[in-house]
């Protein structure tokens, strides 16, 4: 034989080359996402258009996929079939919850003790809604479920219609097409995924690229507590459970299951690879050369149909209320734990982004929290969707094991698995919580920022004058305004430490929402200003011996008020709440369970009416000038309970003093106080203020100096995103 025919059959013997696997240049394209946002910082924002795209593309097969499959798949069965089905999937996923109602109990056990608050949020004053459970689970017409992407609709219906199949004779007519759209929407689906790891570089690199460190800092409690339980359900205790109960090896369930937890991970939709979990199920029995149509069958019908229930995936997200408890400094008790579980648990059956918002109101936290929930889901969505497809990859082995014959209770296996994800988790728990506490020192700042805080206008001359009348009495038939011409300058009275509306801060400057707001009234008059302190409980006695012009300083309009002085036009409203220390925010949060109170005792500013008072007829109330008495725990009212407040004023002081916290117990009927200017009685004065307010609404000034002093936007410095690209090799500014 020649050399050359020799050549040619050892070149024929030689096996091909095998490329990187799907899994593996995923993981690549992920890898390159992050590296691509690290270096390109927030310029890497032009590629969520290209993720967007991929993420659609995806989604558009699942829904037909889920009506024909389930459809298909439950018609085949007969009725002892399908009772069994039911019977099995019941129990493999009451175990699962099981699983997860542990994880929402410890995980936060990580997280130490902590001191917060935050800026005044509209959220606290909005009333609680219910979910819509009937909506979510009751399709009065399946083509607007399908247009609003309602899944758990779209289920009941495919599993009505399957249902009924079962006991229809010639139903084969049906079936064989919709076996046939369901290969095709799984080929569909099968050619999309070879081009995951474009859409997963696109995906990460948008997300590497535009969230912030400084907000990774802040969250890294909650993103470690998410990790952990990430990694031991997900890459220990599930497939560990399912590898004791049935034939398969952990290494092989892993192995089959990467693609999947890769692309769920990546687009952060569970949803996308439902036809990829069947797929790899089918393909781990036939590596064993299990041969069970029964298995088959139950396979292609458990993924669409537990898919609509919650998941671990969903319960790992449940993690965010504890979160946001503690966050808050409000941290959940045992009753709580067992409220939450039983009023929010039914609302994750419908998605995510829509259950947080009700599960927050159910526990009385801040609707903006929900905000600090979308920016977690940069990272602890993934996290979800990658462990909810582990979930239905658990849950689908088990079942079809049990459906196959092969599912055996090696209950000795079982319990190493779960003694050593006790012991591994409990370390991990501790550990976290020793770190946590100490990175957390001192880190505490929002009193700094409210004591540093500046004004946005710039300061006309201005002096501070002691309190006393005005040293230039009018002259005869001189009116208060032409008086003002005269000097040039107009008299603002002012309460030193009413925060956020008038307070000096920390370089002993005059500043607040209403300080603001003079500085521009003089400046578009043309005056400089002699600020005068006042007192809220002689504010009229000193309008009255001219004092000052004009008052600006977060004064509340009372019926008693108006009888005695003038009261300009309304330049903002405010809602009536309670201030009261952190640990008893949850005895004051329903109005009901105040009333219950015995040996109440309540700090009453001079604008909170009889009719108010009445509200709660067991408390004893005692008036109040200085707010800082009641948070400082001075002067008479050192056994205070609680403190009547208006909900931005009571936020801007529990910055100063996060030991207490905003409650608002009166959801059906919010108080309204309207804020004024009192003025002298002068009509010319009147018209001008009048003009002015109207004016300062309608060009979005006085709304900018609300967002700032009592939102507290802008109040810290946004920097752009730190990337390789600017701050490493100064390519850009």
């Amino acid at each position: 034989m020649s050399d050359a025919s020799q050549t040619q059959k050892g070149q024929e013997a030689k096996p091909p080359r095998k490329g990187l696997s799907l899994a593996s240049m995923t993981v690549i394209g992920l890898i390159a996402g992050i590296t691509c946002g690290l270096f390109f910082g927030e310029s890497a924002a032009r590629l969520k258009i290209l993720g967007d795209i991929y993420v659609r593309l995806l989604q558009m097969t699942v829904l037909p996929y889920i009506i024909f499959s389930l459809i298909g798949n439950l018609g085949k069965l007969n009725v002892e079939q399908a009772k069994l089905l039911a019977k099995r999937a019941g129990i493999v996923l009451l175990m699962l919850w099981g699983i997860g109602i542990v994880m929402i109990i410890a995980m936060p056990l990580a997280l130490p003790n902590q001191i917060s608050a935050s800026f005044f949020s509209s959220s606290i004053l909005e009333s609680s809604q219910e979910a819509n459970l009937v909506k979510l689970f009751i399709p009065s017409n399946i083509f607007d479920a399908l247009e609003e992407n309602i899944v758990p609709s779209i289920v009941v219906f495919s599993i009505a219609v399957g249902i009924a199949l079962i006991g229809i004779p010639k139903k084969q007519a049906l079936l064989e097409p919709f076996e046939i759209l369901s290969q095709a929407l799984t080929k569909v689906t099968k050619t999309l995924t070879k081009i995951a790891p474009i859409g997963v570089f696109a995906i990460t690199a948008n997300a590497a690229g535009t969230m912030k460190f400084e907000e990774l800092a802040q969250l890294q409690g909650y993103f470690i507590i998410q990790t952990i339980a990430f990694i031991l359900l997900t890459f220990w205790l599930l497939p560990s459970l399912v590898a004791a109960l049935t034939p398969f090896k952990l290494g092989e369930i892993i192995k089959i299951s990467r693609t999947a937890l890769v692309l769920a991970f990546s687009t952060g939709k569970t949803l996308v690879v439902l036809p990829l979990i069947i797929e790899n199920v089918k393909g781990l029995f036939k590596k064993l050369n299990i041969q069970s149509e029964e298995a088959i069958t139950t396979t292609e019908v458990v993924v669409p149909l537990a898919y609509p229930f919650p998941n671990l995936g969903k319960m790992l997200a449940m993690l965010f209320v504890p979160f946001a408890a503690w966050f808050l400094g409000q941290p959940m008790g045992v009753t709580d734990y067992a409220f939450y579980i039983t009023g929010g648990f039914p609302s994750f059956f419908g998605n995510v982004t829509v259950a947080m918002p009700f599960a927050l109101d159910l526990m009385k936290l801040p609707a903006d929290m929900f905000q600090l929930f979308l920016v977690t889901g940069i990272y602890a969505g993934p996290l979800s969707d990658g462990l909810a497809a582990m979930h239905l990859m658990a849950l689908t082995l088990l079942v079809a094991s049990a459906s196959s014959g092969t599912l055996r209770l090696r209950w000795r296996r079982v319990g190493v698995v779960l003694v050593t994800a006790v012991l591994v988790g409990g370390i991990l728990l501790f550990g976290t919580r020793v770190y946590l506490a100490k990175v957390s020192e001192g880190s505490y700042n929002k009193d700094e920022i409210v004591a540093s805080m500046q004004l946005l206008e710039n300061r006309v001359p201005n002096v501070i004058v002691e309190a006393a009348p005005n040293p230039d009495p009018l002259l005869a038939n001189e009116t208060i305004f032409e008086r003002i011409k005269r000097r040039g300058t107009i008299r603002i009275g002012f309460h030193p430490d009413n925060l956020p509306w008038s307070y000096y801060n920390s370089d002993q400057e005059l500043v607040g929402f209403d300080i603001d707001l003079a500085h521009r009234l003089a400046r578009d008059l043309n005056k400089d200003i002699e600020f005068v302190p006042l007192k809220f409980l002689k504010l009229e006695q000193q309008m009255k011996e001219d004092y000052f012009d004009i008052a600006m300083s977060g004064v509340v309009a009372t019926v008693e008020r108006a009888q005695e002085i003038t009261l300009g036009k309304a330049y903002i409203y405010s809602k009536l709440a309670l201030v009261v220390p952190d640990y008893r925010s949850k005895e004051f949060s329903t109005l009901e369970s105040i009333q219950a109170m015995k040996n109440l005792r309540i700090g009453t500013p001079e604008y909170v009416t009889e009719e108010i008072k009445s509200l709660l007829p067991n408390a004893e109330f005692l008036d109040i000038d200085a707010d800082r008495d009641f948070f400082a725990g001075t002067g008479t009212g050192t056994d205070w309970d609680a403190l009547f407040i208006t909900a931005e004023h009571g936020s801007a002081w529990t910055l100063l003093y996060p030991d207490f916290q905003v409650v608002t117990p009166f959801p059906s009927k919010l108080i309204t106080f309207p804020r004024v200017y009192p003025f002298q009685n002068d009509a010319v004065l009147e018209q001008i203020l009048e003009h002015w307010i109207e004016l300062s609404q309608n060009d979005g000034t006085i709304q900018d100096v609300y967002n700032y002093w009592i939102l507290g936007q802008g109040t810290e410095k946004k920097e752009p995103r730190w990337s390789i690209i600017r701050n490493v090799l100064h390519w850009v500014d």
